[in-house]
């Protein structure tokens, strides 16, 4: 097949392991850096099944970041039966139905906890910049 001029804003290197949660399936543009969509944003997706500490330490970023926290069942959307705590700026706040958070630029946020999980639920992560960086702690 011939190359097509955009085969290059295809990115099929989508699936990457957690060194913090190994049994977890990770598909994102994280791990891809620059390299991908001129580095404007990143994503990843988890599909959650069992509660664990995401993110255990307060940190920043210098770009916007949307945590988002849908049901995983096909036949109703609205189907969450999970708990999650996300702290933002010392505010802790408990998601237990389908959500987006937006964390603007500079504020502090974590750790994020998935207390409870009757039913899986799908995780992603949105971060405006190519380049995932934290300010304040290392890495979970």
């Amino acid at each position: 097949m011939a190359k097509g001029k955009y085969d290059a804003n295809i990115a099929t290197d989508l699936f990457w392991k957690s060194e913090n949660n190994p049994n977890a399936s990770v598909s994102g543009t994280r791990h891809l850096g620059n390299k991908w969509g001129g580095g404007y944003m990143s994503m990843d997706t988890v599909y959650v099944t069992h509660p664990h500490v995401m993110i255990s330490q307060p940190h920043v970023h210098e770009f916007p970041q949307y945590l988002n926290f849908y049901s995983t069942n096909t036949k109703d959307a609205q189907d969450f039966d999970a708990e999650v705590e996300v702290t933002i700026e010392g505010e802790k706040h408990i998601i237990k139905k389908p959500a987006s958070v937006y964390i603007p630029a500079g504020t502090h946020h974590g750790p994020v906890v998935f207390t409870k999980i009757n039913k899986p639920l799908l995780f992603i992560d949105i971060a405006l910049s190519g380049d995932y960086s934290r300010v304040g702690n290392t890495p979970d």
